[in-house]
């Protein structure tokens, strides 16, 4: 090949066109600049909590959320689609390289004496090619649009594996904290049982002795009743909370990282910035952006399309009559074909794709836009709830120890023959729900922790487990 053609051939491969897709502008916030005032006060500045083990200081809780991170099914497959997203954007970048391949053929023909006129005759070649063949030159960007697009693809899908790692270790604290309560509960009502067993045995020796009803005795059974069909109801929701959460970690696990309802389960604290900072920290904003760039890189390639194709087939080779001259005397060739295809009457296809482009930038942007809305209204939600967990939390506190104090008070009149069993009765329910309204309540406040957690789109990033936890 001369080198006029290669050089030819290198200015086509160098080519590169401008880009027809608009260019891109983050859109503004549509939520406003302050969280309501409901929702309390707020920190400036970016308060993300990177790495999770940060807000998780408990070391069998951290080990849990390790194997849940290991294991997941949920986990697996984010992570698979983040692989296969990256290969896809690999193939389309080949797009803008040309394809080198070799080929050989030998072909075989007779041509009959009807066709030749004289004597039939057999017509052989042979030949050896390599080359590119239907390259296309990317003059209006629409190949480089397309990678573009394939680009913002694989980074929408990244940021959505980081949220489902957000997604998983908040489930799994969910649940870990929710087995906890539920196991306090149980145990809250074995020691219930045990204490109206007691005042059950006493109440009949009371009434063996002629100081106590048959009514109270009516009375104290139904108070035994009552806690044995709340230990079968804790017994089943435990049961339930564990099996929730070894689907959350997808293997096994030693049951001594469960749990046992005795203890606190610590979390760290969560502050919180303006909302502009949570629009770089939370990964489902981020990637509703990149699918935003995505579709706007769409539309270049849609615009592309109205435009003249160039392609570009060059081979470089041997050509013989013979196939024992293929590699000796003069049997070199070449063939050089550029092409042009302009569009004429497509009926409004191109047209249509466009339109197709434009409405699928939209939905993006709205899709976008709703994001931030809805990751908004998750903080000031959990803002709001927190002031008032708290006011709640202090204030059962001060009430079961109230209705503690009556419990007591009324037993021992009850014990003096002051009063009747129905008022130590109704001393001990109202105390025993207060007992169980705390811990509920309780939980719930570290459920919102958590909720602000996962709303401030922080805990992400991964880490060795500290030498307690393994």
């Amino acid at each position: 090949m001369n080198r006029s053609l290669v050089a030819l051939m290198l200015s086509a491969l160098l080519a590169t066109g401008c880009s027809m897709a608009p260019e891109y502008e983050t859109p503004p916030s549509p939520v406003d600049e302050f969280w309501p005032e409901s929702a309390g006060d707020a920190d400036e500045g970016n308060s993300a909590i990177e790495d999770w083990r940060m807000f998780v200081l408990d070391p069998r809780l951290q080990v849990m959320i390790e194997r849940a991170l290991e294991h997941n099914r949920d986990m697996r497959i984010a992570i698979q689609t983040l692989r296969r997203a990256e290969a896809l954007y690999g193939v389309q970048r080949s797009e803008k390289f040309p394809n080198i391949d070799i080929g050989a053929s030998g072909v075989n023909q007779r041509l009959g004496e009807a066709v030749t006129g004289a004597d039939s005759t057999i017509n052989r070649q042979y030949n050896i090619d390599i080359g590119l063949f239907g390259y296309e030159i990317d003059f209006w960007g629409r190949l480089a649009s397309l990678e573009e697009t394939a680009l913002q693809a694989y980074l929408a899908t990244d940021e959505a594996r980081r949220n489902t790692h957000i997604a998983i270790v908040s489930q799994v604290i969910t649940a870990y904290l929710t087995l906890a309560a539920d196991r306090a509960l149980l145990n809250l009502a074995r020691e219930t049982l045990e204490t109206q067993k007691a005042s059950l045995a006493l109440t009949q020796q009371s009434f063996d002795n002629g100081v106590a009803t048959g009514l109270d005795v009516a009375q104290a059974q139904v108070t035994v009743a009552i806690a044995q069909v709340d230990m079968a109801n804790f017994n089943n929701r435990v049961a339930a909370d564990i099996n929730a959460l070894a689907v959350l970690v997808g293997t096994g696990y030693d049951p001594i990282l469960l749990p046992d309802g005795s203890r606190e389960i610590a979390l760290g604290p969560v502050e919180v910035g303006m909302p502009s900072a949570m629009l770089v920290q939370r990964p489902d904003i981020r990637s509703a952006e990149h699918s935003l760039r995505g579709a706007n890189a769409n539309i270049g390639a849609a615009r592309a399309a109205f435009f003249p194709n160039i392609s570009l087939t060059a081979t470089a080779g041997l050509l013989s009559a013979e196939l024992d001259d293929l590699f000796s005397g003069d049997a070199r060739s070449w063939n050089f074909t550029p092409s042009i295809t302009a569009p004429i009457f497509h009926w409004g296809e191109l047209r249509g794709n466009l339109e197709v482009a434009k409405a699928d930038r939209e939905i993006a942007l709205n899709q976008y836009e709703q994001t931030i809305q809805l990751a908004f209204q998750e903080v000031a939600d959990a803002l709001a709830a927190r002031e008032n967990l708290e006011d709640q939390y202090q204030a059962q506190q001060q009430l079961v120890m109230a209705y503690k104090d009556s419990y007591e008070l009324s037993d021992l009149r009850f014990r003096q023959g002051v009063d009747d069993f129905f008022s130590v009765l109704d001393s001990q329910r109202n105390y025993y729900q207060a007992e169980q309204d705390l811990i509920s309540l309780r939980l719930s406040q570290q459920a919102n922790l958590v909720a602000l957690f996962r709303a401030m789109g922080g805990g992400w990033v991964g880490s060795e487990p500290p030498p307690e936890a393994q």
